[in-house]
């Protein structure tokens, strides 16, 4: 078995790679998976397997990962494309989707307002519909419109600018520019949220381009003019700082300000600026030189940058740059449960120069840890799945005795690991909270995975 997955494995690298990145002792290959996109801004994974993504036009699309089959799902008819990029914008899906059918986007609808809005998503007709504004009449602009969004629980977060044309809107806690939103799924307030009535979480943005979870924190890239860049981990009820204060509390002029308006510093910031945008955190073991690290995509300098967090996330050690130059102007970055990463560019955006199959979506993978996890194999049998929690391995094919399994959740960590005892073995995991996650086996010839969806 282990020569014909390595054989299988040679032939699929040789078929997808169009380059590699050679980091210390991980060699990371990229496969583009779609080309001719219009200006694909947000992708987000769905429990299905598929990644959905919008474009700037208003289109709505998914793509499987596994085969590269696109389909548009949906072109929402308001969508106003003007200015520096404004159009459709950011795309996440409810936490239990397909399950729960919802699916929430914002984009601008006017040369002046933008709107947040809640779709319903038809599994046999494969279709969006039903939409409801969630919130209206967000006031627009030709650029810093937004937007990044993420749900925690039962609470969705969502990255507004400042609007580009009055940057003290940022400071003006009577309106939605320049903020980070927090509301309910139904477009309500949240309760706790902490100014009474209002979506407000933390203000004095910018043009926040990224946002992510890791180490339980936010994270969220930020746009500065020509300078200061910024990486911050956003706060409840935290002034961070725009137009008051760019970078760092570093200016005498900034000081008192800081000071007196509880200004949260950034943890890493850019000057000259290079234009951060969508962000993911990753800390996955198929590549060990990039675990608990944040991946940036960058626009004006054209690469993707890794991040090294320190051990408890609340700071950047180092910093190292990837792609420079060779795929353009990148837009968004995409963990997968896998490990595999996703990467989109805009090249057909205001300030790109595209090519002739531009924009892609272009895989990054360690072909040695991931190559040989071949999710169709049917060396074991896994069953029920969905399981509540309980659920048996029947090995079929696998001749070594020595065969231990390993439950790996969606961030790369493993939760649950024993070894096989007999052909058939029941494992208790009902412990684990509901979600995708990733049943490795092990033994001494090969290692095979296959997707469990705990209920």
């Amino acid at each position: 078995m282990k020569k014909k997955i390595c054989f299988l494995l040679l032939i699929s690298f040789c078929y997808s790679s169009i380059s590699q990145i050679q980091l210390d002792n991980t060699l990371i290959s990229e496969r583009v998976v779609a080309t001719n996109l219009d200006v694909p801004w947000d992708m987000v994974y769905s429990n299905d397997g598929w990644i959905w993504f919008t474009e700037l036009s208003g289109r709505i699309s998914r793509v499987n990962p596994d085969t590269n089959v696109l389909e548009l799902i949906h072109t929402v008819p308001d969508v106003e494309v003007f200015g520096f990029s404004a159009g459709m914008h950011s795309i996440v899906l409810h936490p239990d989707f397909p399950s729960t059918p919802y699916l929430f986007v914002h984009y601008t609808n006017t040369t002046t307002s933008s709107k947040l809005v809640r779709y319903t998503y038809g599994i046999n007709s494969n279709a969006l519909s039903s939409p409801l504004i969630i919130i209206d009449n967000i006031p627009g602009n030709v650029s810093h419109n937004g937007s990044r969004m993420l749900i925690d629980s039962d609470k969705l977060f969502i990255s507004i600018g400042d609007g580009y044309a009055n940057p003290s809107t940022a400071q003006d806690l009577n309106t939605l520019n320049g903020n980070m939103l927090r509301l309910n799924l139904d477009g309500t307030v949240p309760s706790d949220n902490p100014i009474s009535g209002s979506y407000i979480w933390s203000f004095g943005h910018r043009n926040p381009q990224g946002l992510c979870f890791g180490n339980g924190k936010m994270y969220s890239s930020e746009h500065g003019t020509s300078t200061n860049d910024e990486i911050n981990i956003i706060e409840e009820n935290r002034n961070f700082g725009w137009p008051n204060v760019e970078g760092y509390c570093d200016l005498s002029s900034e000081t008192a300000f800081c000071n007196s308006e509880n200004v949260a510093e950034p943890i890493w910031t850019w000057t000259p600026a290079i234009a951060p945008c969508g962000m993911d955190y990753f800390n996955h073991p198929s590549i060990p030189e990039w675990q608990n690290s944040l991946l940036l995509a960058v626009l004006k300098d054209k690469k993707l940058i890794q991040l090294q967090l320190s051990p408890n996330g609340a700071s950047i050690i180092e910093e190292n740059s990837y792609l420079i130059n060779a795929l353009g102007r990148i837009r968004d970055v995409l963990v997968i449960p896998d490990g595999r990463i996703f990467i989109c560019t805009t090249n057909n955006d205001f300030a790109g120069n595209p090519n002739a199959d531009d924009d892609k979506i272009i895989e990054l993978k360690n072909e040695a840890f991931l190559g040989v996890a071949d999710f169709n194999d049917q060396s074991f049998k896994l069953f029920p799945n969905p399981s509540n929690g309980v659920f048996t391995i029947q090995l079929n094919e696998l001749s070594d005795s020595n065969n231990t399994f390993e439950i790996i959740s969606i961030n790369g960590s493993s939760v649950l690991k024993q070894s096989i005892k007999g052909n058939s073995t029941e494992v208790n995991a009902n412990t684990l909270s509901p979600g995708l996650y990733f049943l490795k086996i092990n033994n001494s010839e090969t290692t095979i995975y296959k997707k469990i969806i705990i209920k």
